[in-house]
């Protein structure tokens, strides 16, 4: 990972001594009408960690010291409101922000660990404008809104509701080596935040029962199938590409990061980004690599807590996978079919082969697989028994009929 402090320096008494000569033309700001910046122009530049990230700012004032604040304050504003993934995520949030956004503005160095020298001024009018980099530290900027009501914190919610499983995995397997610090550094921020992670490798073996179960809805997909057998709610799939051009006498690197999240038992997508990382004269990939996931990471960890919140108020999404007795699959799958709607509240037939059934529930009342089983079996009113066959994460496959076994997934 690149020293970000190289080009961020500390805030010594000699900064500020080198500062005052470099800039002795700035006078102590007066105290202003509102602390809410003028400019309110940024973008985020990267992300150092999980609670912190860069943002390169523009501050305008009527001199360089009101310029150089405004910079500040509207860094802070770009992690509140900006980008795609703000800290005030609705117009509730941003309601109730109003009421304390003096004081948070007046206080900005309080989530403020670091901050360039001015990378670009010039005067606008009767008007100084600056660029800064400025590092936000995001993390305690979040817990001050969550302690004045303003926001509630996904991690709590979630721990509260339960986290998800995550798998993190290549897009596909002729990928995984230049995928691999991408996945180490997306796996570290997701472990950060509290989750459980498994990044499995694309060469691991999958069971013949998770083949049939992921290929019964259509064609199978190598990754998906990985996904199900590490017991995921929740894959995320990523790719990197790597480019170089020379510079002068010297060769330059550039890697950019996509992450895809899918849930694993419906499929759908819940949230995509993609993060690149500047040019860099460095021997190996490796570190523009980490460079460009260090965004991707930090995004896509938000957008997961947040998708899952949402998606756990709608009902936990459970694969069920049932294989009935031949001979019996007519009177069974009518069964099923009024079974599965009466034990969770949302019931969708995916695909069925001559006897063997898929669905994606979504349910309330049932924490993880053995809890959907357990209920399953004692709501079960068709003919034999229902036993299981395997249960991991969000993927139940079961077998129902007379002999207590059912056929093998029938693929058509």
């Amino acid at each position: 990972m690149l020293n970000i402090k190289s080009r961020f320096p500390l805030r010594s008494s000699l900064i500020a001594l080198s500062a005052a000569v470099v800039f002795g033309c700035e006078s102590t700001p007066t105290e202003p009408e509102t602390y809410v910046p003028t400019s309110r122009q940024g973008q985020e530049v990267e992300a150092i960690s999980a609670a912190e990230v860069t943002i390169r700012a523009r501050g305008i004032g009527q001199d360089m010291a009101t310029a150089r604040d405004d910079a500040r304050r509207a860094a802070i504003w770009v992690v509140l409101h900006g980008g795609s993934h703000p800290l005030l995520i609705d117009r509730d949030a941003r309601r109730a922000f109003e009421e304390h956004q003096e004081d948070i503005f007046r206080n900005a160095t309080d989530f403020i660990t670091d901050y360039s020298r001015p990378l670009s001024r010039h005067q606008d009018g009767d008007r100084q404008i600056v660029e800064k980099e400025v590092r936000v530290n995001e993390a305690r900027l979040m817990e001050e809104l969550v302690a004045l009501g303003v926001i509630t914190d996904p991690m709590e919610v979630l721990v509260e509701l339960g986290r998800p499983r995550i798998a993190v995995i290549p897009q596909s397997a002729d990928k995984e080596d230049k995928a691999r610090p991408a996945i180490t550094m997306i796996s570290e921020y997701l472990q950060e935040r509290g989750f459980d992670v498994e990044v499995p490798r694309a060469s691991d073996e999958v069971d013949d029962i998770i083949r049939q179960a992921a290929a019964l809805e259509g064609a199978a997909d190598p990754m998906y199938e990985l996904a199900l057998q590490t017991g995921s709610d929740i894959y995320i799939t990523v790719d990197v590409e790597e480019s170089s051009r020379r510079i002068g006498g010297s060769e330059v690197l550039r890697a950019g990061v996509s992450a895809i999240a899918y849930y694993t038992a419906t499929g759908d997508q819940l949230g995509a980004t993609t993060g690149h990382s500047p040019e860099r004269d460095v021997s190996g990939y490796r570190s523009v690599v980490e460079e460009a996931a260090n965004a991707v990471g930090n995004r896509i960890t938000r957008q997961i807590a947040r998708s899952w919140i949402n998606e756990l108020e709608r009902g936990r999404p459970f694969k069920v996978v049932v294989s009935a007795e031949e001979g019996q699959a007519s009177a069974i799958g009518r069964e099923i079919h009024r079974l599965m709607r009466a034990v969770c509240n949302e019931s969708t037939r995916n695909a069925a082969g001559s006897s063997s059934f898929d669905y994606t529930l979504r349910c309330t009342e049932q924490n993880d697989a053995m809890d959907l089983l357990l209920d399953l079996e004692a709501g079960y009113a068709g003919p034999g028994v229902i036993e299981r066959t395997l249960d991991s994460g969000s993927l139940l496959i079961i077998t129902a009929g007379e002999s207590g076994h059912g056929s093998d997934i029938v693929i058509e």
